[in-house]
């Protein structure tokens, strides 16, 4: 199964077949997979970028360049954001939804690296400290990042999995791994149903 630029769009789900209640579908975003930075400095908003100058392991920070899903290995790669009630709120249920073309490995593999190289990382700011926990998804290839500042702990889910050729990934915030897991069972379904 290998999808073309166009196709990965069309292969997206719909916001009829979005498995999830309440959710809206917002525009499909196409990466045009030859203009894409395929240079090995992390991108200004990876996880790998925020922590640069911390004092974090150095296998940590290069398990996490490992994990940007912007490397040259894609053919195609198209991503749409599902959102749940009020988008401008400060931390509003989101889920990325993402369906790419890799040749090779699968770039999903290098997040269970963090889970195993990052375990725990504290950050400090002047506006106090932020700690950052990682852990394996039951499911997916992937990573649960958690972090607190202060009282407030958020917790996000990048996973997915790669059938084939195909990668389908998702980014989610405010859900849990089982939710993940439905909406990525039912993309997957989609992508095979497909390919007849």
């Amino acid at each position: 199964m290998e999808l073309d630029q166009a196709q990965t769009a069309e292969a997206l789900l719909t916001s009829e077949e979005f498995p999830l209640d309440g959710f809206t579908r917002g525009e499909v975003e196409e990466v045009a997979v030859d203009d894409a930075d395929t240079t090995d400095a992390p991108s200004d908003d990876s996880l790998a970028a925020l922590l640069e100058g911390q004092d974090v392991p150095e296998s940590c920070l290069e398990a996490l360049e490992a994990t940007d899903l912007s490397n040259d290995d894609f053919t195609a790669q198209s991503s749409v954001l599902f959102t749940q009630g009020d988008a401008s709120s400060p931390l509003p249920t989101t889920i990325n939804l993402v369906v790419a073309t890799v040749e090779g490995d699968s770039p999903l593999e290098p997040l269970s690296s963090v889970n195993d190289e990052c375990d725990e990382v504290t950050l400090d700011e002047e506006e106090g400290s932020m700690v950052m926990t990682f852990a394996d998804l039951e499911s997916l290839d992937g990573t649960k990042l958690s972090v607190a500042v202060g009282e407030l702990t958020v917790d996000m889910i990048m996973g997915g999995t790669m059938e084939d050729q195909m990668i389908v990934a998702g980014f989610a915030t405010g859900l849990d791994e089982d939710q993940l897991t439905q909406v990525i069972g039912a993309q997957v379904t989609k992508l095979q149903d497909s390919q007849g």
